[in-house]
């Protein structure tokens, strides 16, 4: 599960996604986070010499680049895991729980 952040300074840049993987179910659950910076490059359109037809800059797709700033090992906490209920998105609930453990907030 990844979910996209405020902005955070992490050294060498700013992390701006949260991703998470569970480890163990719990009580209370436990997981893999990694701080991540995330761009998203936008295509580019082929460009044509309009006299020649000569292909002076190629096409190129979307890319997304993402380097991972921080990673580490969090878990939620005891109230957390008993707030948990059957009422809540499971992926929405476990983000916001995580993302407040690590001092982060979500967009």
């Amino acid at each position: 599960m990844q979910t996209n952040i405020v902005p955070v300074s992490v050294f060498p840049s700013t992390a701006n996604v949260l991703y998470i993987r569970s480890i163990t179910l719990g009580p209370p659950p436990a997981y893999y986070y990694e701080l991540q910076n995330v761009e998203i490059v936008p295509p580019v359109a082929e460009q044509l010499d309009p006299t020649t037809g000569a292909v002076l800059i190629a096409a190129a797709p979307e890319q997304t680049n993402v380097t991972v700033l921080k990673n580490g090992n969090v878990s939620m906490a005891t109230g957390q895991w008993d707030g948990w209920s059957e009422t809540v998105d499971d992926d929405e609930y476990q983000l916001d729980c995580i993302s407040a453990n690590l001092g982060l907030t979500r967009v």
